[in-house]
């Protein structure tokens, strides 16, 4: 085996482990993050909906307490799931880039491959 083929199949092995654990550690890793704030977030969203229903109806301060507090986690419920949405994104960009590594291995390799059997 020549010092290029080596090179190369070392680079390749090196770069399929890189993408290995970005893909399961770290997405992983931010996806656990998340689950675990919109968990608190919805069990907070259900006490304030049930703290509305408690409230004096004649209250006008109470019942606008609740509404600020309902919209506000609503905008919070909103940021989480677009962190999910650009987390699948950036997931989905990383796999796209990796295949498109993998091609670019593959076709350089048969170039190579190609210009020694010219040679």
């Amino acid at each position: 085996m020549k010092l290029a083929d080596l090179t190369n199949k070392l680079r390749y092995w090196d770069n399929r482990f890189a993408q290995f654990l970005t893909r399961h550690t770290y997405i992983l890793f931010f996806e656990i993050i998340l689950v675990i704030i919109f968990i608190f977030a919805f069990v907070n969203a259900l006490k304030i909906i049930d703290l509305g229903f408690d409230a004096a109806h004649d209250d006008i301060l109470q019942q606008l307490l609740v509404t600020q507090s309902v919209n506000s986690l609503l905008i919070v419920i909103l940021f989480l799931f677009n962190s999910f949405w650009m987390l699948y994104i950036f997931n989905q960009m990383g796999r796209l880039r990796g295949l498109l590594k993998n091609i670019d291995y593959n076709l350089g390799k048969r170039r190579n491959d190609r210009k020694a059997d010219n040679d």
